[in-house]
């Protein structure tokens, strides 16, 4: 199969949108596939496929893309074009209808619910539906986005595949968290609490801080600019082939989050990160969904995005070694079997497969 895929995300940033694409081409191409990207500044690094500019700014993204994604798809000659979210632009959808393709749409999330004003929203939303009534398949990563999707614009939910994240379980692997901590310069004899994250607002760093701040714990960010209050340890924007090393220093790792909209579920990959690389979790979510998901499967601690409750999560898990090693064996074992970027390829795979069925 010859993919053609297109994406307005930086690759050349460190961010999970990043892992994301890394994950999912190079598996595809590692599966027989054919891949082609077009991205912004045609910069992809880690992935083994060709990749073509959009050109810059934000106009062009706009509307220039179109060209860029249809000289791509003259050049490739695609048997199905893949694109990663419904921006404020038609040039995908139209692109594929140039090049006489089906189109598969990925969405992890709806722009409709991070725009402010009713006009831009509105723009938002016409997007959205015009890029949705000639897609072939749609690929997302929660049953309640799916369900959204189904519900808000009439897509028929036959039609969504729900493909949750992974972790890559040969880079994350548990590891001597006293061999970790000696490489990153951590304290041996204090325990340690991670976060990764780009720390946007619906990170809720405030909630986390205020919650180790009584713990006793050293908190290190992964992912953090700017300052941070003193005794939390900031390692700043890492490249990925780094982070495993946190994670192995780490007692257990934290993940809070203040969604845009708790109704439409999420699917983070650095809670399966943090699976992967054996370590329990902490969790603080008005996701409901993720909640549930960390409890059921008794990977860690979740509770409600409040600091007191928190707080709490961690001091028990910081003192109980036994369960935290039981929670971290039981994420190993989950991350291995289900929750991996080689499942996720997979269900990809079928998704495009599918995508000439409509």
């Amino acid at each position: 199969m010859r993919v053609l895929y297109l994406t307005f995300d930086d690759l050349s940033r460190p961010f999970a949108w990043s892992v994301h694409v890394r994950a999912i081409v190079n598996r595809l191409a590692a599966r027989g596939h054919a891949v082609r990207l077009v991205a912004p500044g045609g910069v992809a690094p880690g992935i083994d496929a060709p990749c073509d500019p959009i050109p810059p700014g934000r106009l062009q993204h706009l509307f220039g893309s179109l060209r860029a994604f249809t000289d791509a798809g003259r050049a490739f000659a695609p048997d199905v074009v893949y694109v990663r979210g419904i921006h404020l632009t038609r040039t995908p959808a139209r692109a594929a209808e140039t090049l006489g393709r089906p189109l598969v749409v990925e969405l992890n999330g709806l722009l409709e619910n991070e725009i402010q004003g009713f006009f831009r929203r509105a723009l938002v939303r016409a997007s959205h539906r015009f890029t949705l009534s000639r897609a072939a398949r749609v690929v997302t990563v929660s049953p309640l986005l799916r369900d959204a999707l189904a519900g808000r614009y009439g897509f028929p939910a036959e039609r969504i595949d729900v493909v949750p994240n992974g972790a890559d379980t040969g880079l994350f692997r548990p590891a001597d968290p006293g061999e970790a901590r000696r490489r990153l310069g951590l304290p041996a004899d204090r325990p340690v609490v991670l976060c990764v994250a780009s720390f946007y607002p619906h990170h809720a760093l405030d909630v986390l801080l205020r919650a180790v701040s009584g713990t006793g714990a050293l908190l290190v960010l992964v992912g953090a600019q700017g300052p941070v209050p003193e005794g939390v340890v900031s390692a700043g924007p890492v490249p990925h082939e780094r982070v495993p090393d946190y994670v192995a220093a780490a007692d257990l790792c934290a993940f809070t989050h203040r969604p845009p909209d708790p109704a439409l579920g999420c699917s983070p990959v650095k809670l399966y990160e943090y699976m992967a690389g054996g370590r329990p979790v902490a969790v603080a979510t008005e996701m409901e969904e993720t909640r549930r998901f960390v409890s059921e499967n008794g990977i860690g601690l979740a509770v409600p995005l409040d600091a007191e409750a928190l707080a709490g999560a961690l001091a028990r898990l910081l003192r109980d070694p036994e369960e935290r090693a039981r929670m971290g064996a039981r994420g190993r074992e989950l991350a291995v079997s289900t929750y991996n970027w080689d499942r996720a390829a997979r269900q990809v795979e079928e998704a495009l497969q599918k995508a000439g069925v409509v």
